[in-house]
């Protein structure tokens, strides 16, 4: 037992202990006298025969260009998954028509419609028979049917609470005097009809020649009479350092998740698989070892056991998802990436710089174009392997990427060579006859040969293009965080920066944003001295904490389109980060209408945009990708992207000697503890059965208690100074005793607590004065709470004070967002702690209410008051609030407690033509007004908002100051790794000039150059070059750099 726990305890995720540690643990254990302490000898020899037991995953791979690195089995993590009973009673192995309804994968097209026959669900259990697709069967009313697709639905009213039915799709059979004739429609049965299998029929008549080549089906026999389960994957690749320092480490790992599982356990960590890493293989290389072991489970079938069954059973594991950021994505679909002149991997839209700033090119951004498929990618890279063998095929190579976007990294070794061999052989050399043109492409084709080493060509393009049952430029999502928060966020972020900062505005920002009322964002990162000082570094957690409350910060101090942007970007936010999608047709038809108009005003704010920054177009296919797999959150990569710091401990404490080894082996271990003390079940090999660990090793996982309406006691200080429990008060003295509406009986005999705050239903911790939902007669509004009470001798709340609050019939002017207010006559009801649903954020309004003042108060450091201080806004004593609809938490709730017409007017697009605006930015880009500033006469108003370029040159100080540089945002995931600058902005190519400091740029660095050049003749100034020649021309570059010279 000391072994086992130990053994656990040292292999955490994410506490790991070196080697001196575990020793200092033992020796510390030792020291105390404690009874059989393991010596670490014994502590290896229990890991190894644990992972004996259990079986060791890791395969070592080798790659076509040398590579070596090592991957776990697929096969090992999924068996794992049904072995378990944490994770097997969540799965749901069959698609489901949600009816509008989508909250899981497995509610996506793709699951539902698109999967080939071999990889759709093949059986169905009913009454411990065993019904595969493609096979005759006897249904319970004696009629023939034939099933093509296994599926499930939840007819009852009860939503998804209540237990799916599951369903055949095929064809209904009928019996003639030739045989069984097959209905070509297709109708829908409840499989609890089915009655005799294709094994009770199979010795009577033949079925239509059609289907008997099909029966009876291949998995039959395979699976032993076993039940066959498919299991989609979501497959996530990335690049990561396997250091703590900034020092870069390169390694492409491999994560694997199961995606039969819910959402709420995706997201866990416990559900990651670690699959491979190497800081040496590419990642095709990688993904080619991938695929090779999905593979292998066609010839060696996945048997594991069952626990919701208690039964071995079958797996066919296949790619569902392949998640990653858009330049891993883009050499995942053989694309050439963000740059490219066609830059969409999902879609053919795009062109050269010149097509693309024209009227037609310009409109084609802002739409879906003819989207890509394997097969065209695929004989794309065939091309261009035999265009490398052509003479000038260097040049064919670059027209080809270049007019169809397609560059595929697992070949680029092949075409590489072949250029730099045709190079040679193409060219004439003085004395040496030429080759003629067969003798070139023959030793051009024994060269291929050669790199092929013997294997079809196919083996080495890109293994996700002819892998089955994966579209790869449709099974490539956009993903959420690097698109939306790293992306399109971002750049707005830093171009509204740089207005606040040019306008002097950055400390009134501040200010608000200190002042802002955080209750119901659950947002713990809207800091505003870090978020102001720190501007050019946010991650995405701030800019998703930015993107809920930016309108309320910026209404007056940016231009309107500006604010209007954030707006958009406010409600793109929440309908991305839906957990759970009603009425699917009407979000697509809300979503792609706020694209629309996100879009729209972006050419407005800055008509480049969407001609340089590719993600602003990938937002219009996240309609298709929802409607494919499901909500968006469900293929964002955040929890992939937590799980690299477990890995990172992983490499660290390791001796990095075989990096890729000592990962696969370390998680390994890993995944059999953590199976092992979850109730996991294994086969032993010795005793020749499934079993798992005694029930000292596993106990019973508790679950913790409802803290539906928990409350703290209140505390105050006594005459000694000490802290003690408050004295608790009559039921006459309290507020609910003065409240006419009383939803719960009055206690007038008992004594209470009034406390500062309770748990709400959802688990909100809601204090005194927090807006809340409340539950009243079966409908749901808004109100503050103004009393918590809790009875004497009592750990939960039992009456809440609410006031209610009403929603005016308008939305905000500005805004657009629902206003309320206090009524005229004021409501206060009393309700029980499960009738408040959540808490809200609800906002002052502060643009109707004029706040301007400001009031000032101690900054408090390191839990102490100190003599510092900081403003706040002092909000004027109005009864006007907002609701900030674009709330993240409870954004369901919110619009459950928002009217209906209000909803509607909330969701209407805010823009009546985007043709006309869409072409009016076009225009400035062709006359370079977008770009270049050069305005000419046009009015201020049409000014882009993000183009803040230089006016003509002239002297003095003023005109230095009114000649900022345009600021450009380098993305999370663009192909370089340079670090940005504060706000996003760049340097620019002479000396920065400013009131309190000098920048120095290269430029200036040049002037100090020539001077020491012209100075020291050591540090390698020709003898012959004069020290006045030199100067002068240090002199020209200096007077170059100061009539250059621009504000930062």
């Amino acid at each position: 037992m000391s072994h086992y726990i130990l053994g656990s305890r040292c292999r955490s995720p994410r506490l790991r202990f070196s080697q001196a540690q575990k020793v200092a643990v033992l020796t510390w254990a030792k020291e105390l006298g404690a009874p059989e302490v393991p010596s670490m000898y014994a502590m290896k020899k229990t890991q190894e025969r644990f992972m004996r037991l259990l079986g060791t995953p890791t395969e070592k791979v080798t790659t076509a260009l040398g590579n070596v690195f090592y991957l776990n089995a697929i096969s090992k993590a999924i068996a794992m998954d049904f072995a378990n009973p944490l994770t097997r009673f969540a799965m749901q192995e069959y698609p489901e028509d949600g009816q509008g309804h989508m909250s899981q994968v497995h509610h996506g097209s793709k699951m539902l419609e698109d999967l080939p026959d071999g990889l759709a669900p093949p059986c169905v259990r009913v009454d411990r028979a065993i019904f595969f697709v493609n096979e005759l069967l006897q249904q319970s009313t004696g009629s023939y049917f034939i099933p093509k697709k296994i599926f499930q639905a939840r007819i009852s009213s009860a939503g998804e609470s209540a237990e799916p039915t599951v369903f055949a799709l095929g064809h209904k059979v009928s019996k003639t005097m030739e045989g069984f004739a097959v209905d070509p429609e297709m109708i829908i049965v409840p499989v609890s009809t089915f009655f005799n299998t294709f094994e009770d029929l199979r010795r009577r008549a033949a079925s239509s020649i059609l289907f008997a080549s099909l029966m009876p089906n291949p998995l039959r026999e395979k699976s032993g009479g076993r039940m066959v389960y498919t299991v989609p994957l979501i497959v996530f690749m990335d690049d990561v350092s396997g250091n703590v320092s900034k020092q870069w480490n390169k390694h492409h790992v491999v994560y694997v998740s199961n995606a039969l599982l819910p959402r709420q356990m995706l997201e866990q960590e416990f559900s990651i698989r670690f699959i491979s890493s190497s800081p040496h293989a590419t990642p095709m290389e990688l993904m080619r070892g991938l695929k090779d072991s999905i593979q292998k489970t066609t010839d060696q079938p996945i048997v594991t056991f069952d626990v919701k069954h208690q039964e071995e059973v079958m797996l066919i594991p296949y790619n569902l998802i392949i998640a990653g950021d858009n330049p891993m994505q883009a050499e995942e679909c053989s694309h050439g990436g963000l740059k490219c002149n066609y830059f969409c991997r999902t879609c053919k839209v795009g062109g050269t710089n010149v097509e693309k700033r024209t009227d037609k090119g310009y409109c084609d951004i802002f739409q879906c174009g003819e989207l890509r498929t394997p097969e065209e990618t695929h004989s794309q890279v065939k091309r261009q392997i035999q265009l490398s063998k052509l003479s000038g095929g260097t040049d064919k190579v670059k027209t080809a990427v270049s007019q169809s976007g397609v560059r595929d990294s697992a070949t680029s070794a092949i075409v590489d060579r072949l250029l730099e061999l045709g190079k040679a052989l193409w060219k004439r050399v003085v004395g040496k006859p030429a080759l003629s043109e067969a003798e070139v492409s023959a030793r051009l084709d024994s060269e291929l040969d050669a790199l092929l080493g013997g294997q079809p060509l196919d083996d080495h393009i890109n293994p996700l293009l002819g892998m089955q049952g994966l579209d790869v430029h449709k099974d490539t999502p956009t993903e959420i965080l690097h698109t939306i928060l790293l992306g399109v966020v971002k750049y707005f972020w830093g171009q509204t920066a740089y207005i606040l900062e040019k306008g002097q505005s950055l400390r009134i920002f501040q200010t608000r944003l200190e002042s802002i009322n955080k209750d119901g964002l659950n947002s713990p990162t809207l800091h505003a001295d870090y978020i102001v000082r720190y501007k050019g570094g946010l991650v995405g957690k701030h800019f998703k904490s930015l993107a809920q409350v930016m309108p309320y910060l910026i209404y007056d101090l940016v231009p309107q389109t500006v604010l209007e942007g954030w707006s958009i970007i406010g409600r793109l936010v929440v309908l991305l980060w839906h957990t759970s999608i009603e009425d699917t047709e009407s979000y697509l038809a809300n979503l792609s209408c706020v694209i629309d108009d996100f879009l729209t005003i972006s050419a407005q704010c800055a008509p480049s945009i969407l001609v340089t920054k590719a993600k602003f177009h990938f937002l219009l296919h996240l309609p298709m990708f929802i409607r494919r797999f499901g909500p968006a959150i469900l293929f964002s990569t955040e929890r992939y992207e937590s799980f690299n710091h477990v890995f990172r401990l992983a490499s660290i404490y390791s001796n990095r000697q075989a990096p890729s080894r000592d990962a696969c082996q370390l998680f390994a271990e890993q995944d059999n503890i953590k199976h092992v003390v979850t109730g996991g079940v294994w086969h032993d090999p010795i005793a020749g059965k499934w079993v798992k660990a005694g029930p000292s090793i596993v106990k019973c996982l508790t679950n913790s208690c409802s803290s539906e309406g928990a409350a703290h006691l209140p505390t105050q200080i006594n005459g000694n100074g000490k802290t003690e429990i408050a004295t608790p008060i009559d039921w006459k003295e309290t507020e609910a005793a003065k409240c006419t509406t009383l939803m719960v009986p009055a206690q007038r005999g008992n004594r209470f607590f009034k406390v500062k705050s309770f748990i709400a239903a959802q688990g909100d911790k809601c204090k005194v004065g927090a807006h809340i939902v409340v539950k009243l007669d079966n409908a749901h509004q808004i109100g503050v709470i103004e009393e918590i009470l809790v009875p004497f001798e009592q750990p939960f709340a039992s009456h809440i004070v609410i006031s209610l609050l009403e929603f005016l019939p308008e939305l905000h002017p500005r805004l657009r967002v629902p206003c309320v207010r206090y009524p005229v006559q004021e409501q206060k009801v009393v309700v029980a702690p499960p009738d408040v649903i959540c808490a809200v954020n609800v906002q002052h309004d502060c643009i109707i209410s004029c706040c301007t003042s400001t009031r000032t108060v101690l900054e408090k450091q390191e839990r102490s008051i100190t003599s510092r201080t900081k403003d706040l806004i002092n909000h004027a004593p109005t009864n006007a609030y907002i609701i900030n609809t674009s709330s993240l938490h409870n954004y369901q709730w919110i619009k459950a407690v928002v009217p209906s017409t209000l909803y509607d007017q909330l969701l209407a697009s805010s823009i009546s033509d985007h043709t006309s605006l869409r072409l009016h930015a076009a225009d400035l880009l062709q006359s370079k007004k977008g770009k270049d500033g050069e305005i000419g006469d046009t009015s201020p108003a049409e000014h882009p908002a993000f183009n803040h370029s230089k006016k003509t040159r002239g002297k003095g100080k003023e005109n230095a100051k009114a000649s900022p540089v345009e600021p450009t945002v380098t993305t999370a995931d663009s192909n370089s790794r340079s670090s940005s600058n504060v706000c996003g902005t760049h340097m620019p190519t002479a000396c920065v000039w400013s009131p309190n400091r000098i920048i120095r740029s290269p430029s200036s660095w040049s002037v100090y150059a020539v001077w020491r050049f012209a100075c020291n003749p050591l540090w390698g100034r020709p003898s012959f070059l004069p020290a006045s020649l030199a100067t002068t021309a240090c002199v020209f570059i200096f007077t170059s750099a100061w009539w250059h010279a621009v504000e930062f």
